[in-house]
């Protein structure tokens, strides 16, 4: 008998199939083999064994056992694949449509890294997984180095502008101040009827981590949900 992570890798290897594919083609949660390998996931409920044993193709009984019992896929009797050169991660994944969405125009303004949108869509950016389809969804460029180490500058940053807002989460903010909208990337720390508190990762010189702002004066605040360089 042997422990579950140690399974999940060999039998994987045998296949040669990355963690993602295996759950994917049994129906599970993209991560569900993948929290098991690095630790976050030590057991399987026995209601999700079945489909543990089917991603892997083993016998159910015998992996609730830990034991290592392989058996066909259904409906074929091909032999495993032979295991690739590479590993997890990476492994390369086509997107499954060409689908873009709109990279919002700005001019740098000011301290602590305000911006302000032109309102012009300035290019069409390739569109991140778990944004298709999200009506007003939106990406910006990074500018300065406020948001360093979290975001650089020339970055590009995606915004899903109807997804609830927690503590921690990452935001564009829009704030009413001199008769303008400004724009800020900041970390969501709280807000009440009377003020919205943020958080600067690299506030500038006389500047301050913590950034308050009016409730009143709040135009919009978008959750960011994606981020490279592109």
């Amino acid at each position: 008998m042997t422990d579950l992570k140690t399974i999940v890798e060999k039998r994987l290897e045998e296949l040669g199939l990355s963690p993602i594919e295996a759950a994917t083609r049994a129906g599970l949660e993209r991560t569900f083999l993948r929290d098991i390998i690095v630790g976050r996931k030590k057991s399987v409920r026995a209601d999700k064994m079945g489909e543990l044993a089917r991603a892997l193709n083993l016998d159910p009984g015998a992996l609730a056992r830990n034991e290592m019992v392989p058996v066909p896929a259904p409906g074929s009797m091909e032999t495993p694949r032979p295991t690739p050169n590479a590993s997890f991660p990476p492994r390369w994944q086509p997107f499954p449509a060409d689908v873009r969405i709109p990279l919002r125009g700005h001019i740098a303004a000011g301290a602590n890294g305000r911006f302000i949108m032109n309102g012009q869509d300035i290019a069409h950016v390739f569109c991140p997984p778990g944004l298709e389809g999200v009506e007003g969804a939106y990406a910006v460029q990074v500018d300065g180095t406020s948001a360093e180490p979290r975001y650089y500058h020339g970055e590009t940053a995606w915004v899903n502008p109807h997804l609830k807002v927690r503590q921690g989460d990452d935001v564009i903010v829009q704030i009413i101040e001199d008769d303008e909208v400004s724009s800020y990337l900041k970390r969501f720390v709280s807000r009440s009827a009377d003020v919205l508190r943020l958080y600067q990762y690299n506030p500038g010189v006389g500047e301050q981590h913590e950034l308050e702002f009016p409730a009143d004066k709040v135009f919009s605040v978008h959750k960011v949900v994606f981020h490279a360089m592109l």
